[in-house]
């Protein structure tokens, strides 16, 4: 982890200038080397500082050289070398070293004043000393390390509705456990969590023990304990959770309500009690996260629906889950083969948002149902690797909740859509298999037009009335008639100018987002809704965790030190008590005594 500016691991071969990915050298119409790995990461970001070795002409002493350098006058201001930016001047060779931005790294290489320009390695050696870490490379992934820093805002609550949280994980949750509130109905139900479901979530959600940092360590978690210790529980249950965070969310500051579960019967919005409890939670300020499921059988060519309540309502933010692979880079993503996607039964396109779910590797409860039913996965005691929707919905619950740190009279509309108008786009994935793209936390933290926040539930807040209590409640029979009448009662929702800057287009996710094809084909209406839909046969009462229990083992990405020097440059991060999401984190040279401020890629 780097204190300065960039680090690079050493590369390419002496001649080329073309990076692979940019435009080479000569297309750029530079006359000096620039190391391509340099060079490509200055097309990504010109104004970044990088720490480099400027080589002159070796007939020539260095004093010549910087002389040439300060007195060349060509080009912008923002173009022209500083002398404060020299680190020091070398002897051996005609060079020296300094930290310069992108910019001026492309200007002197045009006008061939050096000879070669290559990032100064060495740099490694400086690190930052994060209050927390991850050996994993998802949380760098999704830019969760901005929230890592001492200056990071502490998060409101995120309610784990699931099997627990095991208290014996004080290096995961330390204090920041509020309550253990058990509401399970189904037996056997251990205190804390029998299952280790819950704990494995909450620990990817706002862990932090050494190596196993989760995306806001420093937010703090409240149980609801409704899942048994084989992972079951009831429908009633979980409108049981629902009630209890509705009644005690001022007392406990929740904010954000995680579900990575669902029900086993197929849910539609006009009938569903679980839905309507969600959106009641939605309505009433709580951000309510759910896993898509892990239920698809070839999710990289066939869409499977999302059929099951909450993950099918259309208010809530849905999850699916990536497979990340080996490298941190954006775009290049897949879906995990088992994560549920596509149109509900009313015809909603999701998930809606993307995050990292496979092979990932978080706390659980040693001896529990979990780790009793894998002991394959279990890679260290009290830790698993597991895989599933279930553990990218924290994720995105972690990601709202620090949205609602620095932010916390936003809405649940507004966070969601902050989450889907920063997300990043995965081209090598089918329209809508992770929705708009994968979360980026680091973007959605510094999102910064309040007065423009996109709705994506702009077509279903038109349909909310008012209950007898005063409340807000969601008219599902009104949606239904101008649904039936009108293919394009969504529109509103995705023609907003407001969308204009998402990496994703607007346009194509409108056309996918809601189907009149699938409205039709689903048939929900009440003609066509039978009351034999509605026997014992057809509905259930019961719910599982979600979790893909047939996923075998894998290999865990791992974030290799350069990935993580790489990235933290990238986010700004070079003090551990600043954030870069709030303000502009400076370095300070020892060499010279000057400050450099540094502008990652992942902030704009």
């Amino acid at each position: 982890m780097v204190a300065t500016a960039f680090v690079m691991a050493a590369a390419a071969s002496a001649g080329s200038l073309d990076n692979g990915g940019g435009q080479s050298g000569k297309s750029l119409g530079l006359k000096s080397y620039v190391q391509d790995t340099l060079l490509q990461a200055i097309q990504q970001n010109p104004k970044q500082t990088f720490d480099v070795i400027l080589q002159g002409n070796p007939k020539e002493k260095t004093r010549g050289f910087l002389n040439k350098i300060l007195g060349d006058k060509s080009g912008s201001t923002d173009e022209q070398m500083s002398a404060a930016s020299v680190r020091q001047q070398f002897n051996s060779i005609d060079g020296l070293e300094a930290n310069l931005s992108g910019k001026v790294i492309l200007h002197l290489a045009k006008t061939g004043v050096a000879s070669s320009i290559v990032p100064n390695e060495s740099a490694a050696g400086s690190a930052v000393k994060l209050p927390v870490y991850s050996t994993q490379l998802w949380p760098w992934a999704v830019g969760a390390p901005v929230d890592w820093t001492n200056g990071s805002p502490k998060a409101p609550t995120i309610a784990i509705v699931d099997s627990g949280i095991d208290p014996a994980h004080t290096a995961d949750f330390g204090n920041r456990v509020l309550g253990q509130v058990q509401l399970g109905s189904l037996k056997p139900d251990s205190p804390g969590d029998g299952y280790g479901h819950g704990t494995f979530v909450a620990g990817i959600a706002a862990g932090a023990a050494p190596g196993y940092a989760g995306a806001a360590p420093k937010a703090n978690l409240l149980s609801v304990d409704v899942m048994n210790d084989e992972g079951e529980t009831t429908v009633g249950d979980l409108i049981h959770a629902a009630d209890w965070i509705l009644a005690n969310k001022s007392t406990y500051n929740i904010q954000v309500a995680n579900f990575s579960l669902h029900a086993v019967s197929r849910a539609s919005v006009l009938f569903d009690p679980l839905d309507a409890a969600v959106e009641k939670l939605w309505l009433n300020g709580v951000v309510v996260v759910a896993a898509s499921g892990n239920y698809a059988t070839d999710a990289a060519n066939t869409p499977s629906g999302v059929s099951y309540a909450p993950g099918n309502d259309p208010f809530v933010i849905t999850v699916g889950a990536a497979d990340i692979g080996t490298t941190i880079g954006g775009g290049d993503d897949a879906v995990a083969p088992w994560s549920a996607w596509g149109y509900t039964p009313d015809g909603f396109m999701k998930p809606d948002i993307g995050a990292p779910g496979r092979y990932m590797v978080g706390p659980v409860t040693q001896g529990g149902g979990l780790a009793l039913e894998r002991p394959d996965h279990v890679i260290a005691p009290g830790y698993m690797q597991l895989s599933g929707t279930s553990f990218a919905a924290p994720v995105v619950a972690a990601a709202a909740a620090m949205i609602r740190a620095k932010n916390p009279n936003y809405t649940p509309d507004q966070v969601k859509g902050i989450l889907m108008a920063t997300a990043t786009p995965q081209i090598h994935v089918k329209p809508g298999a992770l929705g708009v793209g994968d979360v980026n936390i680091a973007k959605a933290r510094v999102y910064s037009k309040s007065s423009n926040i996109p709705n994506p539930n702009a077509g279903l807040d038109q349909y909310l009335a008012t209950a007898t209590d005063g409340s807000r409640v969601f008219d599902a029979a009104a949606w239904q008639s101008a649904a039936l009448s009108n293919a394009a009662w969504n529109s509103a929702a995705w023609s907003s100018a407001a969308w204009s800057d998402a990496a994703w287009s607007s346009a194509a996710w409108s056309s996918a987002a809601w189907s009149d094809a699938a409205w039709a084909s689903a048939a929900w209406g009440s003609a066509a809704w039978s009351d034999a839909a509605w026997s014992d046969a057809a509905w259930s009462d019961a719910a599982w965790s979600d979790g893909a229990g047939t996923e075998t083992d894998g290999p865990t990405p791992v974030a290799d030190g350069t990935a993580v020097d790489t990235t933290e440059a990238d986010l700004g991060i070079v003090d551990p008590n600043c954030d870069p999401t709030i303000s502009i984190c400076s370095t300070v040279d020892s060499v010279v005594g000057t400050t450099t401020d540094l502008t990652g890629t992942l902030l704009p």
